[in-house]
């Protein structure tokens, strides 16, 4: 029994201790049944349940650079839509055929060389990614410094400046007026492939040192600080990386949906992305759970506005506007009954192995009761506590070279 219990503790230290291991492990099993459902949807599923799966796929990607900032920082972010804008304005206008560009309906008074640009799908995501990751290099520098609610006021206010610039600026965006003529690009192998990439890169960043400092950040900032955490770095590396993320989405928006205005990338979509998060939860496979749960609410509840609902003796025909009540009351049944989402601040391996942990030790006794002890308290203390304990490690030689130095003197005194 002891012998298995140190081979247990052996094990779920090698895992701990690297982090990368542990983050390609979890982004593999949540990518794999991701790709799994997909697969399902696709091969059984009607041509409606097919549109559903590849919105999701698209949603999902915006999610997880809600996540990536948002769900490590702690720190509210309604801006992130206007990254999403951006990618989707940088794929149509790279895209969009030249006749269709030059004809008087949509930008003839564009440079010439957007109007000859006519590039494929992989260039236009690249391009996109970097332009949405350019305008956040340059307004993080003032949104990491801010702190609560002037942070997300701030981010709110972003919003609104893309909205603007996008609804103005006619000679390359074509105004408040519907951009159309977009090529179809995004099926759904590509919005999965681009999804598991973004699942990837979100869970390496969220276990990596930068990842972790920022998550200490979010259980208790001046407790980080006080640990040498520089809490703006930490910020600013994760709002410039999900913003390149939420470019990514943007691009496969341009290419599904083929049509689009300033209108859509606004209040309606952010908070439809920030349900999502909350509802999921900080983790990355958190915001993969919401963004289905949420995804499958909508589209029930779409149909029931359409198609009427009828509980016995109550008949209603059509009820528009269902959808923004039942997101707001599921936002409240989850911030009363689980404030911190579905999973809460768990990945889903790491749920998966504390549930094997706690069954081993109710089946196994004391010992291996102490190994699912230990594991809990170094999953708790692992925000603040490795934060600390690497600070101490860069700082330790100081001391004993002053004391060299002291000594050295003493002595040629």
């Amino acid at each position: 029994m002891a012998a298995m219990a140190t081979g247990i503790r052996g094990t779920w230290g090698y895992a701990q201790e690297r982090w990368y291991l542990r983050a390609l492990i979890g982004a593999a099993l949540v990518s794999l049944i991701l790709a799994l459902v997909i697969i399902w949807i696709e091969w059984g599923g009607s041509p409606t349940d097919k549109r559903v799966a590849l919105t999701f796929l698209i949603n999902l990607v915006a999610v997880i650079s809600f996540q990536v900032f948002m769900g490590n920082s702690g720190v509210p972010t309604f801006g992130h839509v206007g990254f999403v804008a951006i990618g989707a304005y940088t794929a149509a206008v790279l895209t969009t055929p030249t006749v269709r560009k030059t004809s008087p309906s949509l930008i003839p008074d564009a440079p010439r060389f957007l109007l000859d640009a006519e590039f494929g799908f992989v260039l236009s995501l690249l391009i996109g990614i970097l332009m949405a990751v350019l305008v956040a290099a340059v307004v993080g520098l003032v949104i990491v410094r801010l702190r609560g609610g002037s942070a997300a006021i701030a981010t709110l206010a972003l919003l609104l400046i893309i909205r603007t610039v996008l609804g103005n600026w006619e000679e390359i965006t074509r105004g408040p007026k519907t951009w159309s003529g977009i090529p179809e690009f995004t099926t759904v192998w590509v919005a999965l492939l681009v999804a598991v990439g973004a699942i990837f890169v979100a869970r390496f960043f969220r276990e990596s040192g930068v990842g972790l400092r920022l998550r200490a950040t979010r259980t208790d900032e001046l407790a980080s600080s006080a640990v040498g955490v520089d809490i703006s770095r930490a910020r600013y590396a994760s709002w410039v990386l999900s913003a390149g993320i939420a470019g990514a989405a943007g691009v496969l928006w341009a290419h599904y949906f083929l049509s689009l205005s300033p209108q859509d990338f606004f209040f309606t979509l952010t908070f439809l992305y920030i349900v999502m998060v909350i509802i999921g939860g900080p983790s990355v496979s958190g915001a993969v759970i919401g963004a289905g749960a949420i995804t499958l609410v909508t589209e029930f509840v779409r149909r029931s506005e359409t198609g009427g609902i009828h509980l016995g003796p109550l008949d209603f025909d059509q009820v528009f506007g269902l959808t923004p009540v039942v997101l707001g009351l599921l936002v409240l049944l989850t911030v009363i009954k689980r404030p911190e989402g579905i999973l809460g601040r768990w990945e889903l391996d790491e749920v998966i192995t504390r549930t094997g942990l706690r069954l081993r030790a109710r089946r196994g006794g004391p010992e291996l009761a102490v190994v699912e002890a230990e594991s809990f308290n170094q999953e708790k203390d692992e925000e603040l506590g490795a934060v600390g304990t690497r600070q101490q490690q860069r700082t330790s030689s100081s001391p004993r070279r002053g004391k060299d130095n002291r000594s050295h003197e003493g002595g040629e005194k």
